[in-house]
């Protein structure tokens, strides 16, 4: 069986909890169930899922929304804000990471100390990997939310950020990640807002509507490439007028751009470049799309008996906090 000195010791079937036994090159269930571990990455699922999108976005932007590669602590800034704690409170805490897309957060808790089990859903984790795979205290794996290879009541913090609106249902992403928290830790998560404009075409609401409706249809493999010759021909409108807000807001009615000027302080065009088109790839071909109110959020952590729960608009919409009783 595993021991504890490896990374991955803490690895469970998903199916029934119960332990795994190391191969050379997989994981193997007690019932003979075979987890392969595929470029040093177990992997509990099949390659092609929703998530594909996610996956292949990350491959081709591994580094861009990185603290290291940016030199600007955006991540560390969001991290410390949604934990509503120092960083340095991460050091020797036991963590599970949902959703970790190319690293961006990875990097932070290791930076800070935190024993880290991550996973993704989709192929990023290869991205993930060359990013933070270095680490002695990293366990990286491929898997799912509603099936995720690890104890139940383990975790002294579990952490979910850019991810849970995305899956097929918020509410069971939530509660399978509070699964997780061991009595006394902590979950700390963050959705997308509902917002009416959201729902309503140009010019109360916003182009991107539609604009999505069609990427969406599109074979996956064309997918990336309609959205980049959509970005390459509204951009420079973008970049010339990002000083005017009367300019922006008349865009933003009739293009898809997710655009961050200036409140991100990055460098230069270059690097609003990137970080606008992954963006902008990412709201345009994500299969789920949920919302939920500040108060949806707060009463369905109630329904879990959830304490000390904190709840507050910023970021990504929707930033949440609880802890699990002891």
């Amino acid at each position: 069986m595993n021991t504890p000195t490896t990374p991955c010791s803490r690895l469970v079937d998903p199916r029934s909890g119960s332990p795994l036994e190391r191969s050379e090159a997989a994981y193997i269930a007690q019932d003979g169930t075979s987890y392969p571990i595929v470029d040093g990455v177990p992997r509990f699922v099949a390659g092609e899922n929703y998530a594909r999108a996610f996956g292949e976005q990350w491959v081709r932007f591994p580094r861009t929304q990185l603290d290291s590669a940016t030199g600007i602590p955006l991540s560390a800034t969001r991290l410390e804000r949604c934990l509503g704690q120092s960083l340095a409170s991460l050091d020797g805490q036991l963590v599970l990471e949902a959703g970790s897309g190319a690293g961006r957060f990875t990097e932070i808790l290791l930076k800070h100390g935190a024993v880290l089990d991550s996973f993704d859903f989709s192929g990023a984790v290869a991205a993930n990997k060359a990013n933070n795979g270095a680490s002695d205290r990293l366990c990286l794996v491929q898997a799912d939310i509603r099936q995720m290879p690890f104890p139940r009541e383990a975790y002294a913090l579990v952490l979910c950020l850019g991810v849970v609106q995305h899956t097929p249902d918020s509410e069971e992403s939530i509660r399978a990640l509070w699964s997780r928290v061991r009595p006394g830790g902590r979950l700390v998560f963050d959705h997308y807002r509902w917002k009416l404009r959201n729902f309503m075409p140009p010019p109360l609401g916003v182009a991107g509507l539609f604009y999505r409706w069609y990427f969406l249809r599109l074979p996956k493999e064309r997918q990336f490439a309609a959205v980049k010759r959509v970005f390459d021909f509204w951009f420079p409108l973008v970049w010339r007028f990002r000083e005017s807000k009367v300019a922006q807001f008349v865009l933003s009615r009739m293009n898809p751009i997710v655009n961050y000027y200036p409140h991100f302080g990055l460098r230069d065009r270059e690097m609003y470049y990137d970080w606008m088109l992954l963006d902008t790839n990412d709201a345009m071909t994500d299969v789920y799309k949920h919302r939920r109110t500040a108060k949806q959020i707060r009463s369905f952590l109630e329904q879990l008996g959830a304490t000390d729960i904190q709840v507050t608009h910023g970021g990504n919409g929707v930033e949440a906090s609880c802890r699990k009783p002891l």
